[in-house]
């Protein structure tokens, strides 16, 4: 089965690794500086896990942070 793979990064402050884990969490906010709730990525990860697919945060060439959504491709 194939799959289909979407990289998102951006230039900013990044984040760091030991804490990837915990902007997954539901309300979980690292910059409170700036309006949001701490959904986005929770909801992003749990969507992801509910098509089998996987989330995966790195390091962007560009400085920031790096989003790596993997999911199966749809069957024809």
């Amino acid at each position: 089965m194939g799959r289909l793979l979407l990289v998102i990064e951006d230039d900013g402050p990044g984040l760091p690794e030991d804490r990837r884990d915990e902007v997954l969490k539901r309300g979980t906010r690292l910059d409170e500086d700036v309006p949001g709730t701490g959904l986005g990525l929770s909801i992003v990860d749990e969507l992801t896990r509910a098509y089998e697919g996987r989330l995966t945060l790195g390091d962007s060439d560009m400085g920031g942070l790096k989003a790596m959504l993997e999911l199966p491709a749809a069957e024809s």
